[in-house]
């Protein structure tokens, strides 16, 4: 059973590493967003109540769904242990391979954009640019702080929303992780006055999970220095160590994935996770780990 296992593998190796190429995201499907699959963050930066700052919560991506202006979004929550966190609400277009957020909450306050926009487009890859300019995009504020001022509604319309992608690097509880940047800018005025700009950041791992994601508020007439909204980081991945892809059973997918990165160092965080041993490097111990469990069945 061992040897046709190995066969398979470095087949595998085989077969894949001719057909490795620069840091791009393909469109991963709805498994690959880990709907339902618990994460560890922390918060690094909030206006809503900085005495939570340092606290670790859970983020899911659903699997629950809410219902906003007549469309579901998956509500993709991040709770702490006393608090009911943030949440963030996105749509997964597997047709068109485009994820689209419709807005975020934590505490009291609520960013509702109208309509949804587009934060990712897949393939992601470093010099990917998108905007919304046959679109007329509005944000609707609930109770949110610019600065030391206190605003218990904000509407702002005709917003321009401008989105690139690039490369970087950044060091998170869990480590340093290669990223894509995604930022996405919000750019409007109120009553035609008072200019307000949201910068959405998002960094994207290699296997698709946001290690870092922050919003951040200026306006150059209420401010005088930026207003972190919300900032969280990752802490702990989380996955079940054999269970690669989260799908129940170990078997022949979670060894593709090992077989994916056989040989290559492992410097950065990485979910799934192929380097099961935790010494830096995909080698024969980790197939031989994943082997010596092939078939256990987890809950998932």
């Amino acid at each position: 059973m061992k040897f046709k296992l190995f066969i398979i593998a470095f087949i595998s190796i085989a077969i894949i590493i001719p057909f490795a190429k620069a840091f791009e995201i393909p469109f991963p499907g709805e498994a690959g967003f880990y709907i339902g699959k618990p994460m560890l963050y922390i918060i690094a930066g909030t206006a809503g109540d900085p005495k939570t700052v340092g606290q670790e919560g859970v983020y899911n991506f659903g699997p629950d769904k809410v219902t906003l202006d007549g469309v579901e979004y998956y509500d993709c929550s991040f709770k702490t242990t006393d608090l009911d966190g943030a949440h963030f609400y996105f749509g997964i277009n597997s047709k068109n391979g485009i994820l689209t957020q419709k807005g975020i909450k934590f505490g009291t306050t609520e960013i509702n954009i109208k309509p949804a926009v587009v934060t990712i487009k897949y393939p992601l890859f470093a010099g990917e640019k998108w905007d919304n300019k046959n679109n007329k995009t509005e944000l609707n504020a609930k109770n949110i702080k610019i600065g030391d001022i206190a605003i218990p509604e904000l509407n702002v319309k005709d917003v321009t929303v401008e989105t690139k992608v690039s490369s970087s690097a950044i060091n998170v509880p869990t480590g340093n992780v290669e990223c894509l940047l995604i930022e996405t800018v919000y750019k409007g005025n109120v009553l035609g006055a008072i200019s307000v700009k949201l910068t959405q950041r998002t960094w994207m791992s290699v296997d698709n999970v946001p290690v870092k994601r922050s919003f951040e508020l200026v306006s150059e007439q209420l401010m005088k220095t930026p207003t972190i909204v919300y900032d969280m980081e990752l802490s702990e991945p989380n996955p079940d160590i054999y269970d690669l892809n989260w799908d129940g059973v170990v078997n022949i997918l979670d060894l593709m994935i090992v077989t994916k990165y056989y040989g290559q160092n492992i410097q950065s965080v990485r979910v799934p996770n192929p380097d099961i041993d935790g010494n830096r490097i995909v080698d024969l111990n980790d197939m031989e780990l994943l082997i010596a469990h092939f078939g256990e069945v987890y809950k998932k």
